[in-house]
């Protein structure tokens, strides 16, 4: 476990310096801007964690209305291109972090957020079992993560073959995360569903919204 968990953290940390402008050749500018738009018109976040931060994208959105960020990442390469990139933010620190073991006390925070990484572990129900853990009673989980739901064949396999000309492939993967399983891995791990919503665009994307307790 540990071997395998190594070859991950080496897998992003190489990717690390040119992962932004990497996914944006492959979806485009404009995709990640309507992602983001989503997460702009949620209020009230309050002390937030973020597990899978990367370079910072997600967390300067969420930042403007999070008393307090916390932006964990497996990967310390990302974890440090995100501090450079955030630095002007007073209300975020960065702590590296496996999300499937988190080493934070349970009942801290009042929102998480997962954008596009639970396809990338071994195990998405032990990562959404300690997010239930560190969260607060009633307090919200915002989902977003790439899928191949809704989406062609032969769309999927264009993609699919740019993406690994940029990145190869990571070396383990729960892919397709789709809405259907999304909802049963919440429901196991104690989340009650919110929103879930299909968005379709270059490369589609599912949101979610759910709650502890």
């Amino acid at each position: 476990m540990l071997e395998r968990k190594q070859e991950e953290t080496n897998f992003w940390d190489r990717y690390a310096g040119t992962y932004d402008k990497s996914l944006e050749s492959i979806f485009g500018k404009e995709f990640r801007r309507r992602l983001a738009h989503i997460l702009e018109n949620e209020r009230g976040l309050g002390n937030v964690i973020e597990f899978g931060c990367g370079t910072g994208y997600f967390t300067t959105i969420i930042a403007k209305n999070a008393e307090q960020i916390t932006a964990t990442d497996l990967s310390p390469h990302m974890i440090e291109t995100a501090k450079a990139n955030l630095r002007g933010l007073r209300n975020v620190t960065f702590k590296v972090e496996n999300s499937e073991a988190v080493s934070l006390p349970s009942e801290t925070f009042d929102t998480a957020l997962m954008a596009n990484m639970l396809h990338t572990l071994d195990d998405p129900l032990k990562a959404l079992k300690e997010c239930h853990r560190v969260l607060k009673n009633g307090g919200r989980l915002f989902i977003l993560n790439y899928t191949d739901e809704g989406m062609g064949r032969m769309e999927r396999t264009f993609l699919m073959f740019r993406f690994a000309l940029k990145f190869g492939f990571p070396p383990k993967k729960n892919w397709p995360i789709t809405g259907e399983k999304l909802r049963s891995l919440l429901e196991e791990a104690g989340f009650k569903m919110g929103r879930l919503e299909l968005i379709k665009d270059t490369m589609n994307s599912i949101f979610v919204e759910a709650k502890k307790g």
